[in-house]
């Protein structure tokens, strides 16, 4: 299982005021404000610890199938500027960060040694919907370089937990992804190694 979020800096900076009251007590712990309030870059600072709660939060969701809005008790430990832990009750989740001017950007995953590979890209029209249908298609193209179906067989289908699957034609394609979007960003996250035993037919 694996879970990513991506954070638009400047789009947050315009509609997010952290500073404004009760916002970080909500969010983060008191271990993670005392980090905030100390940086150099408290604002990158935010939406990167944002973003790792988020993408443990997705796996969260694909193995209980049911959300809940409590980003503190999900708590964020860096290792270093790009690799880190959250942890929620006695679950560990490893994270992996990358930090730009424009946007930051997190992956989750279970397992230390899970291969995770990400696809960030940019996106001109910010629109709901098209930021949806832009991680759709290159979620579908990136399957099609990859596996070697025709992009119009494949679908995008939610459960009702909200959980994105894969499918060709009827039969759901089963390999770990995950996939993000915000502001003029948009990303997707795949287990490398599951996708490539789906693509040669053993999954």
């Amino acid at each position: 299982m694996i879970g990513n979020d991506i954070v638009d800096l400047s789009v947050a900076q315009k509609q997010s005021n952290w500073l404004r009251k009760g916002f970080l007590n909500k969010i983060f712990t008191e271990t993670e404000q005392d980090l905030i309030l100390n940086n150099n870059n408290p604002h990158q600072l935010v939406w990167q610890l944002w973003s790792m709660k988020e993408s443990a939060y997705k796996i969260y969701v694909q193995q209980h199938g049911k959300r809940f809005f409590a980003p503190n008790k999900f708590e964020c430990t860096l290792e270093n500027q790009t690799q880190g832990i959250v942890t929620l009750d006695t679950q560990k989740y490893t994270i992996q960060s990358k930090i730009t001017d424009n946007y930051v950007y997190a992956t989750a995953s279970l397992q230390h040694q899970a291969k995770v590979e990400s696809f960030c890209f940019k996106i001109e029209d910010t629109s709901a919907s098209n930021q949806r249908t832009t991680t759709y298609r290159q979620l579908k193209k990136m399957v099609h370089k990859r596996c070697n179906i025709p992009i119009l067989n494949l679908k995008i289908k939610k459960t009702q937990a909200g959980i994105p699957l894969l499918y060709h034609g009827n039969k759901r394609i089963c390999f770990p992804f995950s996939l993000t979007h915000h502001g003029n960003y948009g990303a997707i996250a795949i287990d490398d190694n599951n996708l490539i035993r789906t693509s040669t037919g053993l999954v």
